[in-house]
């Protein structure tokens, strides 16, 4: 909770929430990843880790998960608590130039970034990232606080296919996939 804080108090836009994510929304992002895909999973804007210890609780083997954390303090803790995870400490607006070293296929993309709090630009930008590097029988999936569909916080060519309510969170929460 300590470096959730304080990165929440370092740059409050970039955090994008008020409490960290619940077990019950980590475990439901981590319910919608394909499953015994050859390639990896990426997770953008980890924070706690709560996201990725539910998707090695789910079966995923942590040299098939990638990390993306922009604050330096996040990314030095969820080094001492998944150490076999590849962890990047970077900016997702960087997201194809950090992940260009990756030869192997993408297939699922989790999201926990605040999009709707973001620059409409950087948002945008992250979406054709996600667009470019998801594989075409990938999954995108992304948390909002906010429970009004808008197709601005979609990725161009990916159907929606889930949207669910997850009560269990502080604020309450939805998670959305595309494929």
């Amino acid at each position: 909770m300590y470096s959730f804080l304080k990165a929440l108090l370092h740059n409050p836009r970039e955090t994008g929430a008020i409490f960290p994510s619940s077990r019950f929304l980590a475990k439901e992002m981590a319910a919608h990843v394909l499953q015994n895909q050859e390639g990896v999973v990426v997770e953008l804007g980890a924070g706690t880790g709560v996201v990725t210890k539910a998707l090695l609780q789910s079966g995923i083997q942590p040299q098939n998960i990638i990390v993306v954390e922009s604050s330096k303090s996040m990314v030095k803790k969820l080094q001492r608590c998944f150490p076999t995870i590849q962890i990047i400490e970077g900016d997702a607006a960087e997201l194809t130039t950090l992940l260009a070293h990756e030869k192997r296929e993408i297939h699922t993309i989790l999201s926990s970034l605040p999009l709707r709090s973001l620059p409409k630009a950087t948002t945008q930008s992250i979406l054709k990232q996600i667009n470019t590097l998801l594989s075409s029988r990938g999954r995108y999936i992304q948390f909002t606080y906010s429970f009004t569909q808008d197709q601005f916080f979609s990725p161009p060519h990916f159907q929606h296919i889930v949207s669910k309510r997850i009560w269990m969170n502080l604020p309450p929460a939805r998670v959305d996939v595309w494929a």
